[in-house]
Formats: structure tokens, sequence, C-alpha cells
């Protein structure tokens, strides 16, 4: 079942408001405001996410669940702020290192927040009750356990 176009909203915002997201790097809801900024509507059964400017549709994605579509937002605001992060940074590092240090900081506080709902949620399931996880879940559960287990390997390698 499709989640609404508030919902999305409420779900979009209650990550954006652990980073301070300005207004201006959050999307619109079911219609563009035409200056470039990403809208989200449901179409056809999808969410999409558009970047129109003055009439012209510049991009589209579609989703058919509301967890990636959420990440990708988060991914495009969060990198929106770690350039404006860097820009006012005057330390001696390298423009490219900046930038990948504040993205990360901004991402691990929304990973943070969002692995101790999970870990709430699971905390609350028995082994037997893990049919309840929604399949969404389950694949972010999954990529989240490989992204650290990648990251594990690579802190061992080094």
């Amino acid at each position: 079942m499709l989640l609404t176009l508030p919902q999305i909203e409420g779900k979009i915002r209650e990550f954006t408001s652990i980073i301070d997201t300005p207004e201006e790097f959050i999307p619109t809801f079911g219609s563009s405001d035409e200056t470039g900024l990403a809208h989200i509507e449901i179409d056809d059964g999808y969410y999409a996410l558009i970047v129109s400017e003055k009439g012209f549709e510049l991009s589209r994605e579609t989703f058919d669940n509301a967890d990636e579509l959420v990440f990708r937002v988060l991914q495009d605001i969060s990198f929106s702020m770690a350039c404006d992060q860097i820009y006012e940074d005057t330390s001696g590092k390298n423009f490219r290192e900046r930038f990948l240090h504040a993205q990360k900081n901004l991402l691990s506080k929304i990973y943070l927040y969002y692995s101790d709902m999970v870990k709430l949620e699971q905390d609350t399931l028995t082994t037997e009750d893990t049919s309840a996880l929604s399949e969404s879940r389950k694949k972010i559960l999954l990529k989240s356990n490989l992204k650290s287990n990648l990251k594990k390997s690579s802190t061992r390698k080094n």
C-alpha cells in the first residue's frame, strides 16, 4: 500500500529536522514551484521525484518503495547542505575531503536516529515475529548490515 503525500512529507520532515535542514532544500509535495527544487508526486502506483524549472521537466525518478524515495531525497538534501557548509569552511583541507566529511556527518546523524528506531522495533520482536517486518524494512536492514560490514573490512585493511 502506498503512503500518501502527507505521510511521505512527515517522514522526510522528521529526518530533516534532525539535521536542521533549511526549508529551501526540502522538496515540495504534489506540485512543483518551477524553480528547480525537486517535488514529489504519486503517479500510477509509484512515487515520482521530479525536478522541473520554468515549465520544463529536467529529471524524473520513480520508486515503488517509500523508504527508497526518502533515502534518495535525504541524499540530495545532505549533498546541498554539505556544499553550503564547505563553502563557509576555510580550513586548509581540499574541497573533496571537506565535502565528504560534511556529508558523512549529516547522514550519520540521520542513520543513528533511524538505526535507533529500527533497533527499538527489533527489540520488541521475537525471532518468530520477523515476518512482521515489511519487505522494505528487511532490505534496509540488510543494506545497513552490508554497509557496516564493508566499513569494518575496509577499516581493518588500513
